[in-house]
């Protein structure tokens, strides 16, 4: 019961330090967070689309930043370290946050859903769906839920966490709207895809195999340091002798 409430504790602070970055970090991009436990210190890796605005002018803010999290939630030793994330526009969090900041801003839902679907496909994403929930009509109306989808999409079994995910509010007079995204990256590789191969691609993928093989034993065999000499026939033997015995008479 004791480990219990400790993995449960843990989880807890977890989650309270996700919120205060969420909102601290908002104008910088913050997509997640990633706690490492070592003997000297609590590595604290933040994943951040503007890395600079996190630091902050002479490393003020991330200063800050780790006095909060050694005071107020107990971190022992914490270290921060800001990762910038290459590609926003496949980070599902990322995705959320922009669609939740354009909702407030009083855009159309449709267009603003669309616009992302848009964008996350045209990075070479496999698939995303966009969920919306609450009341999206506006004064009035009840709440409800629209989903959209492009692509391929991953959601039942163990693959399933292969899929990015991220989810965040978007606060309007009407009520609040909840965001969720979920993105299939270029890269993903599920275990139940298969590939089919042709015979003839096949054929070809086996010539370049035994010809990489030829080469390689070609450069082995360059790359010794003497040759084996080969033994002379005695037909050879006898022609050499003859031309020595020519060159001293000629003398």
């Amino acid at each position: 019961m004791a480990m219990e409430k400790h993995f449960i504790q843990e989880g807890i602070i977890r989650s309270e330090i996700e919120n205060y970055l969420k909102s601290e970090l908002n104008r910088s991009g913050y997509s997640g967070i990633n706690i490492q436990k070592t003997p000297l210190a609590t590595r604290v890796i933040l994943y951040v689309e503007k890395p600079p605005l996190v630091i902050g002018k002479k490393g003020k803010r991330i200063n800050r930043l780790t006095r909060v999290l050694q005071e107020k939630y107990g971190v022992d030793n914490p270290a921060i370290d800001v990762q910038k994330i290459d590609i926003p526009t496949l980070d599902a969090n990322i995705v959320a946050r922009r669609i939740a900041v354009a909702l407030e801003r009083g855009m159309n839902r449709r267009r603003v859903t669309y616009k992302a679907l848009r964008a996350v496909m045209g990075y070479g994403a496999r698939g995303i769906e966009i969920t919306l929930r609450g009341k999206i009509v506006g004064k009035g109306g009840r709440s409800r839920t629209e989903k959209y989808l492009e692509g391929y999409m991953k959601k039942a079994g163990d693959s399933s966490k292969l899929v990015d995910t991220g989810s965040t509010q978007a606060y309007l007079k009407a009520g609040v709207i909840g965001v969720t995204v979920k993105i299939v990256r270029p890269d993903v590789i599920f275990p139940d895809q298969i590939d089919v191969i042709s015979r003839e691609d096949l054929e070809k993928k086996r010539v370049k195999e035994t010809e990489a093989k030829k080469e390689k034993e070609k450069k082995k065999e360059a790359e010794k340091p003497g040759k084996k000499k080969t033994k002379k026939s005695k037909t050879e033997k006898k022609k050499t002798k003859k031309e020595e015995s020519e060159k001293v008479k000629s003398k």
